[in-house]
């Protein structure tokens, strides 16, 4: 073994027991993705977090003594996580207000940097991040003063302070900043579907940049040409459908349609049930020159898919966490 090679016997026993994992928290994920949609405010968001939360509770598994509340591990994990964000993000947004502050008299005062200080005002003046989570884990899961305030690490009266206040500053329209990843266009994304669904493996990976990156939240992360040339890559799969897996274990070819989804262009996978069809993945792209910078892909992601499918009026399939591993 060279000292640029990962020894497979740690690999596969880190396969092993995340996929032990996910599938014993499985039961938790629906009330952990709820929960991280009230804090972000939006899906792909959410997903994030419970992304996050998942494997920031597998690192620190191995170092805490118990864990008697499953639930409460992941929630109380994905709430530091969140609040942390948060408070990186303003102190970011702080830190660029006051650097593009000019003094006062010169002529210098442009609308790009009085919108940089309404944002960061507005920032401001919404919930801290204890509060808000300390709103949402009572409107999601009716926890008690005092569960709220163990899971937060403060007091009882802390929590009724944050409750009061969340109560009379935040509606159902949620206040949490939406995402400004940039949509690709809806001519690339058609190109991508066309040739997906021709099975154009050349002509897919003439869409992509070589340094683009191919991402499955929770399960691959494929960055560069090289990796999307190899067999058995995302790309690959795409096209192939796992040839090697044994027939009960190999899904079916996906139908995949060009759809816009809050006023962005991605790609929805179906497959046929009987005279209909049934949603099975979703797929966000970023564009650069015209060619494809990211694609994430939800596979293994059911309450993003489901979701998606509700605001479109689409059925959705049985999604499960994780590929099914052959035994």
């Amino acid at each position: 073994m060279t000292e640029s090679e990962f020894p497979n016997q740690i690999r596969d026993a880190a396969r092993a027991a995340w996929h032990r994992y996910i599938d014993f928290l499985a039961p938790f994920r629906p009330d952990l993705y709820a929960y991280c949609q009230r804090l972000t405010g939006d899906i792909w968001g959410a997903e994030d977090l419970v992304q996050d939360t998942m494997v920031r509770g597998f690192s620190v598994l191995s170092r805490i003594h118990s864990v008697d509340n499953p639930r409460g591990y992941l929630i109380r994990i994905a709430t530091n996580l969140w609040i942390d964000a948060t408070r990186r993000r303003t102190s970011e947004m702080n830190a660029l207000t006051l650097n593009r502050n000019e003094p006062a008299g010169t002529a210098d005062a442009t609308p790009e940097k009085s919108e940089v200080r309404d944002a960061a005002s507005r920032m401001m003046q919404i919930l801290a991040p204890q509060e808000r989570a300390a709103l949402v884990l009572k409107e999601v899961f009716d926890l008690s003063l005092d569960e709220i305030a163990k899971f937060l690490g403060t007091s009882i009266g802390a929590v009724k302070s944050a409750l009061h206040r969340g109560r009379a500053l935040l509606d159902e329209k949620q206040d949490a900043p939406s995402s400004h990843r940039p949509r690709p266009s809806a001519a690339l994304v058609d190109r991508f579907v066309e040739r997906l669904n021709a099975s154009d493996l050349p002509g897919l990976l003439a869409l992509m940049l070589d340094t683009a990156t191919v991402e499955i939240p929770g399960l691959l992360v494929e960055v560069g040409r090289e990796e999307f040339e190899r067999k058995g890559s995302w790309l690959w799969q795409a096209v192939h459908v796992h040839p090697d897996l044994p027939p009960e274990l190999r899904p079916p070819k996906f139908i995949n349609e060009r759809v816009t989804f809050k006023r962005e262009p991605m790609m929805l996978g179906f497959i046929g049930y009987n005279d209909s069809k049934l949603l099975m993945a979703v797929a966000r792209f970023e564009e650069e020159s015209g060619r494809v910078a990211k694609i994430r892909s939800y596979n293994f992601s059911p309450e993003v898919i489901q979701e998606v499918g509700a605001e479109l009026g689409i059925a959705a399939g049985f999604v499960p966490y994780r590929f099914p591993a052959a035994t």
